[in-house]
């Protein structure tokens, strides 16, 4: 009896064994097939294993081999993980046109060109830098713009710096300057002086690595060192007695480091102050000696450059700003609308900032942006120098910034993506004010700032689009953006406050304009 069983079971076992080797010659079909790229082939080989062969070791092993590449296409192929990788201008318009394809057909599409293409949109000249695959229609892609968004940004910023060169040589012409010979200064203009600061307040000349050492004393006493430190940018501002004691109507302070350049560059030096004077040196020659504001061009040959800035301050205020930057192309407010009009497309809001002046010690405000889902168009105003700083925690799509102010020295840093615009203007934007502040004193209507309704037309009128988001304050280290929604109620309300302000004026005006004949009307 065992004899016959075993002979009846030889058959069986021969047949589990070619069908645990077919299904594993299956399976290694199935692993190259993906390793070569052929995704759905490759499924469905899988699926063919757990059909034919369910009961093999094989089986098995192929319903976790194709869990586990599918898992990990899932998520290189995500929605998510596109955004992610693709962040920049042309990036992110190629993303949403195929998220929308998806939205229509229900799957995503197998290519992003072609007879049929599927983007159609600004950007197409760059679109044959991205890279895309989705061999899984029905489950995801795999986007990769970053060397058309480099591209892109490429032409744009030399698109941007032939404008600029326009602009110079027609505002030349029409100067009647010489455009080959631009007010440039360079060292063989600078008066060399007799002495300077840093032999008193710095004898061992003393240099931070980085930045500038500063000096402060007090004017009265002017050999005596009260304070010293390292900075980053000579700026100071402060109001009476705040900094070490020193009262600001005597305050004295000194600022001294290197800058070094491999080749020959022009910087633009801007100062900014108020009831003071000051004395800018390069290498012991005088750049600048003068009590108002100003902005020079000079030309630094390559290798180590000192720079000393002396300055004496007489008035209850202190403030100064010498900001050494590249040579920045400023911009009219019609140019800017001109280039926004030409760069900046798509839906997008208007947030604003403004400040009288900085009320930090080194002139900085920084701009704290809040979460929100629609990319921002930023304008940022000041009356007085400002060091803006971004904070952006939470992300937000800055797609362009403006900033400006009245007094020379302005400055841009922080979270801002290479692709973002970046439009220094002339002058400042608006202000800071909702209302103005009025007063009835002897029948006489005094107010004091303006209505937020100027800068919101004023806004329009630079941007195209209806101010969304405001912050505004005298003086600031630090602001949340948007503390205020600008909508349609809002304005309502600003308007009914400006209309309650023209009542008022007509109100106090009759006091001092009085009616004779109606004087004793109402009277019992």
């Amino acid at each position: 009896m065992k004899i016959v069983f075993a002979l009846l079971l030889l058959p069986f076992l021969a047949a589990c064994s070619n069908s645990e080797k077919e299904a594993r010659t299956l399976l290694n079909q199935g692993i190259q097939e993906w390793d070569r790229g052929e995704l759905a082939q490759a499924l469905a080989t899988f699926d063919r294993i757990n059909t034919q062969y369910l009961d093999t070791v094989a089986a098995t092993e192929a319903l976790k081999e194709r869990a586990a590449r599918f898992e990990d296409y899932r998520a290189r192929s995500s929605s998510e993980h596109n955004r992610e990788i693709n962040s920049g201008a042309v990036s992110r318009d190629v993303y949403k046109q195929v998220e929308a394809y998806f939205g229509q057909a229900g799957h995503y599409p197998a290519a992003l060109a072609g007879n049929n293409p599927v983007y159609k949109g600004r950007f197409e000249a760059y679109i044959n830098q991205c890279t895309y695959q989705s061999p899984l229609p029905d489950y995801g892609y795999q986007l990769d713009c970053t060397r058309a968004d480099e591209a892109y940004l490429a032409d744009r910023t030399e698109r941007l710096r032939k404008a600029a060169e326009k602009r110079k040589a027609a505002r030349s012409r029409s100067s009647g300057e010489n455009s080959e010979s631009p007010a440039i200064k360079t060292a063989t203009d600078l008066k060399v002086s007799k002495n300077t600061w840093g032999a008193y307040l710095n004898p061992t000349n003393k240099l931070p690595k980085d930045g500038f050492q500063a000096f402060y004393i007090n004017t009265n006493e002017p050999r005596t060192v009260i304070a010293t430190e390292s900075v980053d940018n000579i700026a100071i501002n402060y109001i009476r007695d705040e900094l070490h004691g020193i009262e600001s109507r005597d305050f004295g302070g000194y600022w001294v480091g290197n800058l070094e350049f491999d080749t020959q560059e022009v910087r633009r030096i801007s100062v900014s102050q108020s009831w003071s004077k000051t004395r800018i040196l390069i290498n012991g020659g005088v750049l600048y000696e003068g009590g108002s504001d100003a902005s020079i061009l000079y030309r630094f040959e390559p290798g180590l450059h000192q720079i000393e800035v002396e300055y004496v301050n007489n008035w209850h205020t202190t403030e100064l700003s010498v900001d050494i930057n590249s040579e920045v192309a400023y911009y009219d407010l019609n140019e800017i609308n001109a280039q926004l009009k030409a760069n900046l497309l798509g839906d997008y809001q208007v947030y604003y900032a403004s400040v009288y002046e900085s009320s930090s010690k080194d002139l900085m405000t920084v701009v704290n942006m809040q979460k929100t889902a629609r990319p921002v168009l930023l304008v940022l105003s000041s009356y007085s120098p400002v060091k803006w700083y971004l904070s952006n925690p939470f992300g937000a799509d800055v797609r362009a910034v403006v900033y400006g102010s009245y007094k020379p020295g302005s400055t841009l840093a922080g979270d801002i993506s290479d692709s973002a615009l970046r439009f220094p203007a002339r002058t400042r934007i608006g202000s800071y004010d909702v209302s103005p502040k009025c007063h009835c004193v002897a029948g006489n209507f005094h107010c004091e700032g303006t209505s937020m309704m100027t800068t919101v037309n004023a806004l329009k009128a630079l941007t195209g689009m209806p101010l969304t988001g405001f912050t505004g304050k005298y003086s600031a280290a630090s602001l949340r953006l948007p503390e205020v929604k600008v909508d349609d109620r809002y304005l309502e309300d600003l308007k009914t406050t400006m209309s309650k302000i023209g009542t008022d004026r007509q109100a106090c005006k009759s006091k001092n304009d009085p009616d004779f004949e109606a004087m004793f009307d109402g009277d019992a």
